[in-house]
This record gives C-alpha cells, sequence and structure tokens, in this order.
C-alpha cells in the first residue's frame, strides 16, 4: 500500500475528530485543545498540545498519499488516452479525452486521489489552526508581561 501506517481519520461532529491509528483509537476535541484560556496562558504556552505532533505526521502522510495517487492519476488517465487512440486512430482527441476520463481504472484512482485530498485539507487546516493559536498565546503571553 501507498501507506505503511493505516490511518482513518473520521469526523464525530466539527468539534471532535476520532483518528484510528495502529489498532489504537484517539479521540481530540479540537475546539477544548485550540481554546484559550487567559488565567493559565503561561502554563498553556508550555503545554502545547501533544496531539498536534501527532496530527502533524498524519497530514504530512496524506500530503505524500495525496502526491502518489496524483501522479498515479495522471499516468492512468496518458495509458487509457494512448490506449484508445491507438485502438481507433479516426477517433478525434476530444473523445479519447472523454473516453479516457471515464475509464475504470482513471476513475478508480482518481477516487481515491480525491478522497486523500480531502483528507490531506482537513489535516492541514487542523494543523495551521494550532499553529495560529500558539501564536496566539504567545503575543497575549508577551502583552501580559508588558502590563506587569
Amino acid at each position: 500500500g501507498i501507506m505503511e501506517k493505516k490511518v482513518k481519520l473520521s469526523e464525530i461532529d466539527n468539534n471532535i475528530i476520532k483518528v484510528k491509528y495502529k489498532g489504537k483509537t484517539l479521540i481530540i476535541n479540537i475546539s477544548e485543545e485550540l481554546s484559550i484560556n487567559e488565567n493559565i496562558i503561561n502554563s498553556q504556552l508550555k503545554n502545547i498540545p501533544s496531539n498536534y505532533a501527532f496530527l502533524c505526521s498524519i497530514r504530512d502522510d496524506y500530503i505524500k498519499k495525496r502526491d502518489i495517487l496524483e501522479r498515479e492519476k495522471d499516468f492512468a488517465y496518458s495509458e487509457a488516452w494512448l490506449f484508445y487512440k491507438t485502438s481507433d486512430n479516426k477517433m478525434n482527441n476530444d473523445t479519447v479525452s472523454h473516453k479516457a476520463l471515464t475509464n475504470r481504472k482513471y476513475r478508480s484512482i482518481e477516487d481515491k486521489y480525491l478522497k486523500a485530498v480531502d483528507k490531506a485539507n482537513r489535516l492541514i487546516s487542523i494543523c495551521k489552526a494550532y499553529e495560529s493559536r500558539e501564536r496566539i498565546i504567545q503575543t497575549i503571553s508577551a502583552n501580559l508581561r508588558k502590563q506587569q
């Protein structure tokens, strides 16, 4: 398989995601992890959630999977296009292109590719939220130090 590590990412609701990884299930309440409590700013700065590193690792795996599937999809399209073109050279290029786009192998890889794109994008967004949270906490912490 493309990914040695089997990861299943599912959304329970808008704020909670469930990640199955190597037989373990991790439920992450993103809104809770990304919340900022002014009373404990300094301790929150020290305790950047450990799930962040874990999610970034999964994000990187999905980006890699997405990129590999994109190449496979392009190759399958080219393979199908050449097959149809060489099997009937009277066929015009538009028809050959449409036939290639509806080719079963191409569509199968494209479906996997689109799912990987969706998961990669979601994980990229979640990781960016953790990063912006960290920047916000650092800013608040700096502002609190200036006030003292």
